[in-house]
Order: C-alpha cells, then sequence, then structure tokens
C-alpha cells in the first residue's frame, strides 16, 4: 500500500497569496473588534484606517469594496479624539464621509440586491451611536428602493426582538435614521416609540417634526398633542415646532403671537433672527434694539454677529462692531477668522477685516 505523502504547510507562502481584500479584512477586523494595537492612539488609527482606505479604492471588485467599506465604518467607534485635535477630528470625519460617498456610489448600481441589503442590516445592527455611519443611514434613499429600505428595517427589528442585545437603544436610533432620510415619519413614528416605551415629551415633540418636515400637518398636531406640561428645552423645541406648523397652516396671526412669546421665553438669536423675518420692518427695529440693549453681554456676541449677517443689517452690525472693537480681541481667535470668512464670503471685507486688526 503506497504511503500518503506528506504535505508542508508553509505559511508564509500562505500569506503571499491570500487576496488584497483578504489582507485589507484582516486589519480591519482586528480594528472592529478592539485587538489592534493603534486603538489607543487616535492619531495612528486614522494613519491605519486611511492607509486601508487607499486599499480598498484599489480594488476592482466592487462587491469586495462594499464588504470592506461595511468592516471600515464599523471600526468608527474606537475612536476618542481630544477636543484639543480638532485638525484630526476633522481628518477624521472627511475620511468616513469619503467612506459613505463611496459606499452609496457602489451601492446605488451593484446589482445583488440581497448582498447591499445585508450589508446595511448588519451596519445598523452594529450601531453604536452617534457616528460617521449615521450619514450613511440618511442616505439610503440614494441607493435603496423604499420595498429594500422596508425589508431592511423588518429584518433589523426581527433581530433585534429575537435577541438580547446591548446596543438595542443604538439600533433603533438607526432605524430611526433610516426612516428619517426615506422621508417615512410613520416608520419614524414606530421606531422612536419602541426606543422609548415610555413616550416622553422629547420623543413626542422629535415624532411631530419628522411628521412637520414633510407638510403632514394633521399628524404633526396629533403627536404634538400628546406633550403634557413641557418644561426647558421640550418646551422650547414644543414652541418652536408649534410656530412652524401656524406658519403653515396660515394661521398669520397666532403664529406671530407664539413667535412673540417663544423669544420672550427663551431670547436666543436663533428665535429673534425667525421673528424679524416675519414682523413688519418697525417691530423688527424694536427687537434688534431691544434686543442690544437688554440681552447683550460687553462682550461681541458671535452669534448676533451671525444673526445680523444672515439678515442683511450689515449697517447695524458696522455700529455694533464700532462700539465693542475694544472687546474683539478677547474673542477666540478660530471664532474671529470664521466670522471675518463669513462677511467676506458676503462681500462685506471692510467688516471682516474688523476682526483681524486687533
Amino acid at each position: 500500500m503506497a504511503k500518503q505523502k506528506k504535505v508542508w504547510k508553509s505559511v508564509a507562502l500562505e500569506k503571499s497569496n491570500r487576496s488584497a481584500a483578504d489582507k485589507i479584512r484582516d486589519v480591519l477586523l482586528t480594528v472592529a473588534k478592539g485587538y489592534h494595537d493603534a486603538i489607543d492612539d487616535a492619531g495612528q488609527l486614522y494613519d491605519v484606517l486611511a492607509d486601508q482606505f487607499e486599499k480598498i479604492e484599489a480594488l476592482k471588485e466592487d462587491r469586495e469594496v462594499l464588504e470592506m467599506l461595511g468592516w471600515f465604518m464599523n471600526c468608527s467607534a474606537f475612536f476618542e479624539i481630544p477636543e484639543s485635535e480638532e485638525e484630526l477630528e476633522m481628518a477624521v470625519e472627511e475620511l468616513f464621509a469619503a467612506a459613505v460617498d463611496k459606499f452609496v456610489e457602489k451601492a446605488k448600481d451593484f446589482e445583488d440586491r440581497e448582498y447591499v441589503m445585508s450589508l446595511m442590516h448588519d451596519l445598523v445592527v452594529n450601531s453604536v451611536g452617534e457616528e460617521p455611519r449615521t450619514e450613511l443611514f440618511l442616505s439610503t434613499h440614494d441607493f435603496l428602493s423604499a420595498e429594500e429600505l422596508e425589508k431592511v428595517m423588518q429584518e433589523v427589528v426581527s433581530t433585534v426582538t429575537s435577541h438580547d442585545l446591548e446596543n438595542e437603544g443604538e439600533i433603533y436610533a438607526g432605524l430611526m435614521d433610516l426612516a428619517d432620510g426615506a422621508g417615512n415619519p410613520q416608520q419614524y413614528e414606530k421606531f422612536a416609540y419602541l426606543a422609548d416605551p415610555e413616550h416622553s415629551n422629547k420623543t413626542h415633540i422629535d415624532v411631530a417634526n419628522a411628521y412637520y418636515v414633510t407638510d403632514d400637518l394633521v399628524n404633526a398636531n396629533r403627536v404634538l398633542a400628546e406633550v403634557k406640561d413641557p418644561t426647558g428645552s421640550d418646551e422650547e423645541e414644543f414652541l418652536d415646532l408649534k410656530v412652524g406648523i401656524l406658519f403653515k397652516e396660515e394661521k398669520q396671526k397666532e403664529a406671530l403671537d407664539l413667535a412673540e412669546k417663544l423669544y420672550e421665553k427663551f431670547p436666543k438669536e436663533y428665535h429673534l433672527m425667525s421673528l424679524c423675518q416675519v414682523v413688519s420692518p418697525k417691530r423688527k427695529e424694536e427687537l434688534l434694539d431691544a434686543h442690544e440693549k437688554f440681552r447683550l453681554t460687553v462682550y461681541v456676541s458671535p452669534d448676533y454677529v451671525n444673526m445680523l449677517a444672515t439678515l442683511g443689517e450689515f449697517d447695524r452690525l458696522e455700529k455694533y462692531l464700532d462700539t465693542y472693537k475694544n472687546e474683539i480681541h478677547m474673542m477666540d481667535g478660530q471664532v474671529r477668522e470664521e466670522l471675518a470668512n463669513r462677511l467676506e464670503s458676503l462681500n462685506r471685507k471692510d467688516l471682516a477685516k474688523k476682526f483681524r486688526r486687533i
């Protein structure tokens, strides 16, 4: 009987025979599972992932590109960037934004729709909250049909209800993003209440807003009627949304009265700007005069500067900056530069200079 030949296996040879996608997958899995040496160094981790993204872009097979991008986005949870490292934070955001764009581009025309839906299911189930993949969830209408998106959402809900998952809240948040991106307030309502069984005021307001942005005012009012005795930020958002609904319903008098009440109770520049855009010119001047006199401090307010620029109140802005010219130097340098750039974009270089000559 002939002896069976022994086969010598070379580890080095096996590695050399692995495809480019295999090698990328190895690195991304190590990161996604929290084992990579760069996990504790955000700068080093960025370099690792930026290098892998370049390699993903070089892949020829769209299926491999989509799979690798799925793993790539699962790596986003490991970034803990100090507030002081703004440039790194921006670079990370741009890197993942590019990954989202690439995924959307490839998924749009990919023939195996089940595969795309499977990848989306896994991305939602692996959700960890506020992160870059949220942008992908909000963009699903660009590459999934309504029927495909409905199937993904149903399968995710089935996975959540049949498993004891620690990230259940984050998964429902992901489903809400899918519904929001698709402009489907009915689904948004369903997932919002699954995420918040207590049906808090905040959730009611968020759901009402989902209906409001799709001009479904009947349902917006229905849900908003469920809000009981709101306080603090809930009351502010409630009043703001109610003002918007009244304007859309063409109930001008009620809307203006409530808008005035909103600003008086929450005297923020955002509310003042909205009010100034709908009141008479005389009332606008009264509001702006009173805001400067009673609401502002002796320091230059970036929000007020931006508001006046948006309203086109450049004469008033010039007087305001001249009044507080000695305080401009107390502003953060980056904030000054951002305001200067904004004013230059509005063709007011004369005002922009005031933030650079301190």
